[in-house]
């Protein structure tokens, strides 16, 4: 527990440290921008090419990740009905409501999980698991979930499944091969490539903490936020975990404890930031979807650790 104390602490303080900076005007609005790219196009595809193909392959790898699919979809379904049910239980309108509900199956699996993850178990496994998670949200995410933030465009909506052919999935696709092929980066390659991709936790936490010193704290004092942020870190994780632990041992299912840890810690992440920058670009409500990711980030720094506890506790 202290070393998984300890992290999410220095996710904490990295986070803060951009926050400071971007007060103190060393890093300015457009470095959000520039950190973005970063992360997204360069540092996070390396990670994970660099980690995949190190990989030793195995038929346990292939079959805990053709598990990892399937209960990935029954999570990202269940969230996503648990926030249109917490919708109508605050009667909110529909450009609330369906910020409300994609943000409880949305989380912010990238810019936190992947970094938490590689850091809790590193080796590769772990982010082999969290990658075809995203590829999982992406599905969802720029179909359904673009028609729903776009409703009067959408059969525009539909051409945005072409997004999930991005450096991620690429470099997801790549690493699979070459762990597949028992490809190997040369050693000055894999030095010079992990190193770039080990810079993704540092950088992704500048760029959260730069959106969080940007919320006015005294506008998310509302109960339905709150109510979200504990619909997404407690309520949902916490079933998941029992009741996915249940039926694996109930159907003696095989699915080793990294595929389990990683499934209920990206269920258990704070709300997505890409989903803040597609409602402000569709036209909903971004500043709900601010206000999410605000709330929830910072209570993810309680909530992790005890969604941690109670993973060692089912598993020991």
């Amino acid at each position: 527990m202290n070393t998984i104390i300890d992290q999410i602490l220095i996710l904490g303080i990295l986070a803060g440290i951009g926050a400071l900076a971007f007060r103190f005007k060393i890093l300015e609005e457009g470095a959000k921008g520039v950190i973005e790219k970063l992360v997204f196009y360069i540092s996070l595809p390396l990670l994970i090419v660099t980690k995949l193909s190190a990989l030793e392959f195995s038929t346990e790898i292939l079959r805990n990740a053709g598990l990892v699919v399937v209960f990935t979809y029954v999570i990202m379904f269940a969230q996503l009905y648990l926030g249109k049910l917490s919708a109508r239980i605050f009667a909110l309108k529909r450009p609330q409501a369906v910020i409300h509900s994609l943000h409880h199956m949305l989380g912010n699996i990238v810019f936190l999980g992947f970094p938490l993850l590689d850091a809790l178990m590193p080796g590769g496994e772990a982010l082999l698991y969290a990658a075809i998670y995203q590829l999982v949200l992406n599905t969802i995410l720029w179909s359904y979930g673009v028609i729903q933030l776009n409703p009067d465009k959408s059969k525009k909506g539909w051409h945005q499944l072409k997004k999930l052919v991005n450096p991620n999935t690429i470099a997801l696709s790549l690493g699979f091969i070459m762990m597949l092929l028992e490809l190997r980066f040369p050693p000055l390659l894999q030095k010079a490539f992990g190193g770039m991709g080990s810079t993704t936790l540092y950088l992704a936490m500048l760029y959260i903490g730069i959106l969080l010193a940007q919320m006015k704290v005294k506008e998310v004092f509302k109960l339905s936020i709150f109510t979200f942020s504990f619909n997404k870190l407690i309520l949902s994780p916490v079933i998941f975990l029992f009741l996915i632990y249940g039926l694996l041992h109930y159907f003696s299912v095989p699915l080793n404890n990294t595929a389990f840890t990683v499934l209920i810690l990206q269920s258990a992440m704070p709300g997505m930031t890409i989903l803040v920058l597609l409602a402000k670009r569709f036209g909903a409500d971004d500043s709900l979807a601010m206000k999410n990711f605000f709330v929830s980030t910072v209570l993810s720094l309680i909530s992790l650790p005890y969604i941690l506890y109670l993973l060692q506790l089912v598993q020991n």
